[in-house]
């Protein structure tokens, strides 16, 4: 990564960083070629995750608003870059889906106790959402990072 797209994009950067990190990280504990008897590293996906899709939604509602303030949305900046506008639009919506999923499996659940296979399967689907946003994000911060290495280069 260039030092050009970390001065750039600072957000993007420290996305791909962690995102790339928490992918190896995970990879090495669960093929056991890293041991870490902690149980935080099962919740590290879920958490991460839950981190950037505050981070993205954030950022969604920050264009949003100034692109109603500067009077609509940037209709050149579409139309330049089509690809990047998809991969945008299918990261929110990863995200809106996952939580979603993840609020009405939630407020469905019974009060009290939980049994042993349903706290895993629970688990389970919390580390499937995790992954559906971090391959989101991961998807578009290398777009931004194709894009950004396209305008250097040119």
């Amino acid at each position: 990564m260039s030092r050009q797209f970390i001065r750039a994009k600072p957000l993007q950067a420290c996305k791909l960083i962690g995102i790339v990190a928490t992918f190896v990280f995970s990879a090495g504990v669960f093929s056991e070629l890293i041991s870490d008897p902690d149980v935080i590293t099962l919740l590290l996906i879920p958490i991460l995750a839950l981190g950037l899709a505050i981070a993205i939604a954030a950022e969604t509602l920050i264009v949003g608003y100034r692109s109603l303030r500067s009077g609509g949305l940037q209709k050149d900046l579409l139309a330049n870059r089509p690809v990047y506008s998809i991969v945008r639009a299918v990261e929110v919506f990863l995200v809106i889906l996952s939580v979603g999923i993840f609020i009405f499996i939630i407020t469905t659940l019974p009060d009290g106790p939980m049994a042993g296979p349903g706290a895993i399967g629970l688990w389970f689907i919390m580390v499937g959402l995790g992954l559906l946003i971090l391959g989101g994000s991961l998807v578009r911060t290398l777009t931004e990072y194709y894009y950004h290495r396209q305008s250097t280069i040119a």
